[in-house]
């Protein structure tokens, strides 16, 4: 297909799960693991939108998609437009969203006849795949069209696939900014990249099946709830670990940022959001030489993240094991990088 492409990053949780949803500071990193939304050069009456990882597609006009608009725009919550927004396909609803927003507070005019949006980011592992696809397409549709929002306004744009996703007003933001941008990000001060360009050596192992991000969070909630002042106690050792755990990698020490890593991930274990083959690969890893390893995201099975000195080594005895691993690399570009 003629046109261009746009890609965006992964994001692994370096520091932070859970503790982030209590306004507590969470470091996300970047990877070199791709969402690609690729756009045909000519313009059409309709949007064909070719979901390939689902091998579905749908079509959106321009009126179509100012009436999406409004729908959004006078919702009383989320889980409300959700609802009502049946005639749609649930997964191409978050794009439909996406589209609207920049069709409607951009002066977008005009729609590609084809985007194709794919991701190499295993789903729904806690690498951030749908992140990662909200933001490629966001870019995508803002380059066709020649219009260059603040970064800001994107990257909240690009979020409404995100709170759609995971129907949720507070969703995706820590991993929206870090696929946009690439590299690493801060919670702190509302959520910003971090000037940190150290090249870490990960492998990310895939340890089954994980629990909804919902689901996980409400556990933790009701924690909070039955014994609020251990739970804070344990809040405030996560941040404690992510402040102190990029300051440490910031300065490149490896050994001091795995140590934090390694004790974010025991936190997260007594908080009940591990899982069996999490700890297991945790232990692999510390058996083994790491600088570091912790669970990433919300837990309950997914992806484990090992901090090491080679990969190729690491990747061996995870297999062995029974996992699938593979080596990943922090990505310092994002989608950005292709409105410039």
């Amino acid at each position: 297909m003629e046109g261009f492409s746009v890609d965006a990053p992964g994001v692994i949780k370096g520091f932070g799960e859970h503790a982030v949803v209590y306004g507590r500071t969470a470091i996300a990193v970047a990877i070199d693991i791709y969402a690609t939304a690729s756009v045909s050069a000519e313009s059409g009456e309709t949007m064909e939108l070719r979901l390939l990882d689902f091998e579905e597609s749908a079509r959106f006009s321009l009126s179509e998609l100012r009436h999406i608009y409004e729908e959004y725009r006078s919702r009383t919550s989320i889980e409300e437009y959700i609802k009502n927004s049946s005639r749609i396909d649930a997964h191409a609803l978050p794009y439909a969203v996406v589209a609207a927003r920049l069709v409607n507070e951009t002066g977008m005019e005009r729609l590609p006849s084809v985007v194709e949006i794919h991701s190499e980011i295993p789903m729904q592992s806690g690498c951030a795949s749908s992140a990662a696809c909200s933001t490629a397409f966001a870019v995508a549709l803002a380059r066709f069209s020649g219009v260059r929002p603040e970064d800001h306004k994107m990257v909240d744009i690009a979020r409404e696939g995100e709170r759609i996703v995971h129907r949720s007003e507070g969703a995706g933001k820590v991993d929206v900014i870090a696929s946009y941008y690439g590299g690493y990000v801060s919670t702190a001060d509302g959520g910003k990249r971090v000037p940190i360009e150290v090249r870490l050596n990960m492998v990310l192992v895939d340890t089954g099946p994980k629990k909804s991000t919902a689901e996980t969070v409400g556990n933790v909630r009701r924690l909070y709830q039955q014994d609020r002042e251990a739970t804070e106690k344990r809040l405030e050792e996560i941040e404690r670990c992510a402040v102190e755990g990029l300051k440490a990698l910031a300065s490149g020490d490896l050994v001091k940022g795995g140590e934090y890593m390694y004790r974010d991930h025991e936190i997260l274990r007594e908080l009940g959001v591990s899982s069996e083959g999490l700890d297991k690969a945790v232990g692999i890893a510390k058996k083994n030489g790491a600088y570091g390893a912790k669970l990433s995201g919300g837990g309950g099975g997914g992806i484990a993240v090992v901090l090491c000195r080679e990969t190729g080594g690491m990747v061996k005895a995870m297999e062995e094991a029974g996992f699938k691993a593979y080596v990943a690399e922090v990505s310092l570009s994002g989608a950005r990088d292709f409105l410039e």
